[in-house]
């Protein structure tokens, strides 16, 4: 007989069971990455919500803090107010290649600069890729003016990306073929992404 969700007398089909409470877990009740989205396969919500009580998360001024931090950003008025600020965002281009026929001999490749999207550089913050063998190091992060779908996004790694700067110009750094989806923001750099936008804005001579 399967399983049945056990947190708060739920008994819906169970997808799988806490390692840390022993008890089965529905989709519901199932916890996720606050920054990825992604559920864990082996943790209940009410076992991650213990764990941030013991952590410091029972602080309830300062969760409410960081909540409001996080909707600043993901509802993309973050955004709104670095351009009221004045405060110019950098140009996201892509680089695609071409080849063009010639008269005589190969044909002869073309690289054209695409505008595709703009972000503010805010600083360099922790990713981890998720290889076999996971691996955390700082990136150049930026905040996207326009990111994929538009504003708001259901989390702060939407609203971010990793880049490279040069010239006044940005690329995004992804993990071809797959997009970002291997590489994770880490959830403690949320409240330093915040406080890097505000510091943006309040540096601005508009101000």
């Amino acid at each position: 007989m399967a399983a049945e969700c056990a947190i708060d007398g739920c008994a819906v089909l169970a997808i799988g069971r806490c390692r840390e409470c022993g008890r089965a877990f529905c989709m519901s009740h199932q916890a996720h990455n606050e920054v990825t989205g992604a559920g864990y396969a082996a943790l209940c919500i009410q076992c991650l919500q213990r764990r941030r009580r013991v952590t410091g998360g029972g602080d309830a001024r300062a969760e409410a803090r960081d909540v409001a931090e996080r909707e600043w950003v993901t509802s993309g008025q973050a955004s709104l107010d670095l351009y009221a600020a004045g405060v110019a965002p950098v140009p996201v281009v892509e680089r695609r290649s071409r080849f063009v026929k010639q008269r005589l001999g190969r044909p002869r490749e073309e690289i054209d600069e695409l505008e595709v999207g703009a972000l503010w550089v805010i600083g360099r913050f922790e990713w981890t890729e998720m290889q076999e063998i996971p691996e955390t190091r700082a990136w150049t992060t930026g905040l996207l003016a326009h990111p994929s779908g538009g504003y708001p996004v259901t989390m702060v790694a939407r609203a971010v990306a990793r880049c490279k700067v040069t010239d006044g110009l940005a690329t995004l750094i992804r993990d071809a073929p797959y997009g970002d989806s291997w590489t994770q923001l880490e959830r403690r750099e949320i409240p330093r992404i915040a406080a890097a936008v505000r510091s943006l804005i309040a540096a601005s001579p508009a101000r």
